[in-house]
């Protein structure tokens, strides 16, 4: 299931990111860059496997809003000092972009939406605003 949906993304986007398991992880997923060994960097997907059901259809709509923050270029290399943090209103515009980034890619790839929709009504973090995103595309 992991590998297909993966694959589906490099399909989609035309870009790899590298994807680890962290059960320490607070939260589903998060997105970084890293430096390796050769001062190459690395977009990097954290996922914590525990806080995320064994269906397909979830994990393509948070592992793909994952993808599309590296696609869209929202992560940054080094991240912005204290100063010069972006506001409320810049952070929510990303999220709405990697958002919508996943709904096209659901959409594109026929994902059950209403799988998805179910599992964002047990995570209600800007549930309405997720949900007008989702159905829209």
């Amino acid at each position: 299931m992991l590998v297909d949906i993966l694959n589906t993304l490099f399909e989609y986007s035309k870009q790899y990111i590298e994807v680890r398991s962290d059960i320490n992880l607070p939260m589903p997923a998060f997105s970084l860059i890293e430096q390796d060994i050769h001062g190459r960097f690395v977009p990097i997907i954290l996922i914590n496997f525990n806080l995320i059901p064994k269906n397909e259809n979830i994990l393509a709509h948070i592992l793909s809003h994952e993808w599309g923050h590296h696609v869209l270029k929202h992560i940054e290399l080094v991240p912005p000092p204290l100063h010069n943090m972006p506001t409320q209103q810049e952070r929510q515009q990303k999220e709405n972009e990697a958002d919508t980034y996943a709904a096209n890619f659901i959409k594109n790839y026929s994902y059950d939406k209403q799988t998805i929709i179910d599992f964002l009504h047990k995570h209600p973090f800007d549930l309405k605003n997720r949900l007008e995103i989702l159905n829209s595309t």
